[in-house]
């Protein structure tokens, strides 16, 4: 924790005003860095917690005696209350239609703070993806389209981006494709 500490004040410290930020955490560290980024970052900057369903129950983990662990938090936090938000839609099906048989109106779903939780909404994590190509072998490795999400969301084309604790780089891979330096 003191080693986190430290990262996220020099983090908060290098933060564009508009800025934001993302920290992926499983359930053993989480409540605390929520309050230690509620220090740092301040109570009124602390925007969501996201909750990311990782996959599907089956195979050795539903042997476990308890309660099947299947989600991630991610915390979102920004620097001020002027910040960087293109809201995103998942677009209706192809087939969907109103109650009154009409065909709807708008972008589509407004995303919501619980993901990959439906059929629409397909964000699982990369360690249960198993022929996944964007596998590079490292532990902590996060997904393209997890990293595309929060980085399309959170910054505009030609935004800086960074990933502090960097792991397999992909983050920065993400970032180049859509535009933003890093």
């Amino acid at each position: 924790l003191k080693y986190m500490y430290k990262r996220l004040v020099l983090m908060r410290e290098h933060l564009a005003e508009n800025g934001s930020i993302y920290v992926h955490l499983d359930s053993h560290l989480a409540h605390y860095v929520k309050v230690m980024m509620d220090e740092i970052f301040g109570y009124e900057n602390f925007q969501r917690e996201i909750v990311w369903r990782i996959g599907w129950a089956s195979g050795y983990k539903t042997k476990a005696k308890n309660w099947i662990r299947n989600h991630d938090i991610l915390y979102f936090y920004t620097k001020s209350k002027e910040f960087t938000f293109n809201k995103k839609y998942i677009p209706y099906p192809e087939d969907y239609v109103r109650r009154d048989g009409k065909r709807p109106e708008g972008e589509g779903y407004p995303m919501e703070d619980t993901w990959n939780c439906n059929n629409i909404d397909k964000l699982d994590s990369i360690q249960i993806m198993s022929f996944s190509q964007e596998k590079v072998g490292f532990d902590t490795q996060k997904n393209e389209n997890l990293l595309q999400r929060v980085i399309e969301v959170s910054s505009n084309p030609s935004d800086i981006v960074a990933d502090f604790f960097c792991g397999s780089g992909t983050t920065l891979a993400v970032a180049e494709k859509l535009g933003r330096r890093w």
